[in-house]
């Protein structure tokens, strides 16, 4: 529950960061009343449920054993915010959105998988507009789950796809939006979703869920019922709509991004003369990363370069032999490698997408320091960021390997400063630029 609050913060800073850029309603101001009610007051607001009906993928052995049945059912009740009509980001931004749901899932093969159930964020926006009362939409969804049944070397030894009781929660969803009448809409499409507790425990081959998928949802406050329904040019919504900002231009820049990550992991042990009944121990290793990354900031919307990713990983080389101790009793003792031996210094390229809410990056590294003997050097990190000020933000991500083994997944606080670029113009005046 603290990896959900340390999210919830973030989002909140976000809607926050949105209420001060409203124009506030004629009765209560933005200085009378804290920016999020201002939000609430102000910006669109949707409440809607979602159902899904679909299989697991069959991934690993477990799952492609004969006779099993991997169907399930899914129910989500949602809540989300959208921009005010004065925010110009809502057209560059295609008209996002965000908000928090609770989830809720029902195995036919219960007895494996439990009853999940997870409180996640959400986050979309439009694609494309393919009439007056349809769009295309996307839509991911990053949540806690818990409730999961589990691996267990007594009673569940063959349940290798979930080996703990809570797991990260990642979907996305594409699916096309009707408006059915002036606040009702039906959404139709597909998605998947991913559980998977990131290596924290073993076994953790995760669980990939796919299914169709219709959701109605009630909307208020929005302003795509009053004015989008015909397109009409910067010059006249200004006209009908004077409070309307303008978008400000953007200084191209470097931002230099440091970033601390302390996290967990288990790792799968080599059973060759150990002595070990499984390759499943049951121990957590410490990971701590360091980053820095100077990245060039061309518009609002994307940043790029180079990253420096120092790790200290407590798990790399480790390994677990039965041995005999002076009472004559067998222990499970663990060896760990030398200090240098648990580092790792990569460099990566990295590439972020920011939205009004949330940030999306990926990174593409390869380690120069790697004493690890069974794993690659070829890294990748993907993960989203959410900013609680205008330097400070909180990540969260999955490092892997060979784009799919996970190696750990992380929550890291970072710090943003920006610097100047002798290409960079100054800014002018911010309201003489185009929505």
């Amino acid at each position: 529950m603290r990896k959900v609050t340390f999210v919830l913060m973030g989002l909140l800073a976000q809607l926050t960061a949105a209420a001060q850029d409203t124009t506030a309603t004629a009765n209560t101001t933005a200085n009378e009343q804290p920016a999020i009610w201002t939000a609430l007051r102000n910006n669109p607001k949707a409440i809607s449920v979602k159902y899904d009906q679909g299989q697991m993928l069959k991934t690993n052995d477990f799952l492609k054993m004969e006779g099993r049945d991997l169907d399930y059912r899914a129910m989500a009740v949602k809540f989300g915010l959208g921009l005010a009509k004065n925010d110009w980001r809502r057209e560059i931004y295609h008209q996002p959105y965000t908000g928090a749901g609770f989830y809720i899932a029902d195995f036919d093969e219960s007895h494996y998988f439990g009853n999940p159930m997870s409180l996640f964020f959400f986050h979309g926006g439009s694609l494309a507009r393919l009439g007056r009362h349809c769009n295309l939409q996307y839509e991911w969804n990053l949540g806690y789950s818990f409730n999961w049944s589990h691996y267990d070397p007594i009673e569940a030894p063959d349940n290798i796809t979930i080996g703990s009781r809570e797991n990260a929660h990642v979907g996305f969803n594409l699916f096309l939006e009707w408006q059915l009448a002036r606040n009702f809409d039906l959404k139709i499409g597909g998605g998947v979703t991913h559980f998977s507790n990131g290596a924290t425990h073993v076994p953790n081959k995760g669980a990939n869920l796919w299914s169709p998928m219709i959701e109605l949802a009630y909307r208020w406050d929005d302003p795509d019922y009053e004015w989008q329904k015909e397109r009409v040019d910067t010059a006249e919504l200004h006209k009908l709509y004077p409070e309307l900002k303008y978008r400000p231009e953007h200084e191209k820049h470097i931002k230099h991004e440091i970033q601390l990550t302390v996290s967990k992991r288990q790792l799968y042990m080599d059973t060759i003369g150990s002595g070990l009944p499984n390759e499943y121990y049951d121990h957590t290793f410490r990971v701590f990363q360091l980053s820095y990354a100077p990245l060039y900031s061309p518009s609002y919307k994307f940043a790029y370069g180079p990253s420096l990713d120092v790790v200290y990983d407590e798990s790399n080389n480790a390994r677990v032999v039965a041995e005999t101790g002076a009472d004559g009793i067998r222990y499970n003792h663990l060896h760990l490698a030398s200090l240098w031996d648990r580092m790792q210094i990569g460099l990566s390229a990295k590439g972020e997408m920011r939205t009004p809410y949330f940030t999306y990056f990926g990174q593409l590294g390869f380690d120069l320091q790697h004493a690890v003997e069974k794993t690659a050097r070829f890294y990748q990190i993907v993960g989203v960021q959410t900013y609680f000020n205008k330097h400070l933000y909180g990540t969260c991500g999955i490092r892997a390997i060979r784009l799919s083994k996970a190696q750990f997944i992380f929550w890291s606080l970072g710090y943003t400063l920006d610097g100047k670029t002798p290409w960079g113009k100054k800014q002018t005046d911010k309201n003489t630029h185009e929505l």
